[in-house]
């Protein structure tokens, strides 16, 4: 009996993220910045003072990606970095906080968009899913 691969839980994650990516990016393509990139600016207002490595940690990034995005909000203007010792500590500036809560409500039109066409427990449960997922 042969491996049947479209049951492999990395191919179908990685297809559902980059799915749900490119959703997310279509609502925020007009603003020049990306899904990943207001996650990220959520991170940061969510752990204040968090490090990147603390930040990739909490976010579920891998640490390079989260350097990428960061750099690219810091050119934008964003976010301001700051030393602490050898790590950076990433803060959202006047800017940035101005273009999250700019952005919010599209993030929860993209959320509930989402849970219209899953169902609402469907999407519950994906989440939860998905969370149980990431401890393993």
């Amino acid at each position: 009996m042969a491996d049947d691969f479209t049951q492999c839980m990395v191919s179908n994650s990685r297809m559902a993220a980059r799915a749900i990516t490119r959703r997310y990016d279509a609502y925020l393509r007009p603003y020049g910045v990306t899904a990943t990139q207001l996650s990220l600016m959520g991170g940061i207002r969510m752990i204040p003072g968090a490090t990147v490595s603390r930040l990739a940690e909490a976010r579920g990034f891998e640490r390079t990606t989260l350097t990428r995005n960061l750099d690219k909000l810091e050119q934008l203007g964003f976010v301001a970095s700051a030393a602490q010792g050898r790590a950076r500590v990433p803060a959202l500036t006047p800017q940035g906080e101005a273009l999250l809560e700019q952005l919010l409500p599209l993030w929860r039109k993209a959320q509930a968009d989402l849970r219209a066409e899953l169902s609402s427990e469907t999407f519950d449960d994906g989440i939860n899913m998905l969370k149980r997922l990431s401890k393993v």
